[in-house]
């Protein structure tokens, strides 16, 4: 065996094993992405008949006053940010990048005059700001793809409280939008006081001579918390789905880099296992000519 062939062929064997993992980890995350990614499908059609429901009763309650829809303590320099990030990491830049959005945000409150109260959802957000300069007001596991409306609302119920008590001025969220397995965008959000519902340009809105029981402006009284529920549900469900094509992406990226470096060892283990045989070879020449000699 030629010198270091040995730790040559150590180091493929751990790489190899390296590999496997990664290609076993790629397979989880693709099966997760289909499940999240046909679940995140589904329920965008509710979000968007929800909100298209809520721009016509807008259009004919004009006049309704709900907390949900206005500020109701614009003086108070506090705001609630609710960062949705992963229990896990290996998946690329996925929870740096919403944790930088994060930072970013908070940056630009500190700079209006406010501060800015965390709730973390997700153990990778928790670990890098506990113990920071933001308040860390709650923290909740990362939400999956079985995730419920009922499992949000713990979560829900903190921060309308924490908004109806004008303990905090707005409420934000930051998640990661799903685009496709290779893309997703940090996005942020305000929750309450729930942001002005434009009309689209192809909405007809509610004929005026509908009668509408009960009155429209009890409609949208018992829409409106649904409406930043959903807002809140979604948001989890797309954070989950670009977590695990991240993921995806990452195992598979390490996967080819394995693959490689296997490729490199390999190529340097015959290498030295031919110049040990050539400098054999030439020990047993040279052996040969000296008996002639």
């Amino acid at each position: 065996m030629p010198k270091g062939g040995k730790d040559i062929r150590r180091r493929i064997r751990s790489v190899r094993n390296t590999q496997q993992i990664t290609k076993a980890m790629k397979m989880v995350a693709a099966a997760r992405l289909r499940k999240s990614e046909g679940r995140a499908s589904a329920s965008r059609p509710y979000t968007h008949t929800l909100r298209q429901v809520m721009q016509h009763l807008a259009e004919v309650a004009s006049e309704v006053e709900h907390p949900f829809l206005a500020h109701i303590a614009p003086e108070v320099p506090r705001v609630l940010l609710v960062l949705f990030t992963g229990d896990k990491g290996l998946c690329g830049s996925f929870n740096a990048n919403l944790i930088r959005r994060a930072e970013l945000f908070i940056r630009q409150q500190h700079e209006r005059g406010c501060k800015v109260d965390l709730i973390c959802a997700g153990k990778k957000g928790y670990m890098y700001f506990r113990g920071g300069a933001s308040p860390l007001k709650g923290y909740y596991p990362g939400f999956t793809h079985k995730t419920t409306f009922a499992e949000l609302k713990p979560l829900t119920a903190q921060l309308s409280d924490d908004y109806l008590k004008k303990e905090v001025s707005e409420v934000y969220v930051i998640y990661a939008r799903f685009v496709n397995v290779v893309k997703n965008i940090p996005t942020l959000v305000r929750l309450l006081p729930v942001e002005r519902i434009e009309r689209d340009a192809d909405s007809h809105g509610f004929r005026q001579d509908f009668t509408l029981e009960p009155s429209p402006e009890e409609l949208l009284t018992l829409l409106l918390p649904r409406y930043f529920q959903t807002v809140l549900f979604q948001a989890a469900i797309e954070n989950f789905t670009s977590e695990n094509g991240a993921r995806m992406v990452a195992m598979e990226n390490a996967t080819t880099a394995a693959g490689e470096m296997i490729d490199a060892l390999t190529l340097q283990y015959n290498k030295a296992r031919q110049q040990g045989i050539t400098l054999e070879l030439l020990d047993i020449v040279g052996g040969a000519e000296a008996l002639k000699g």
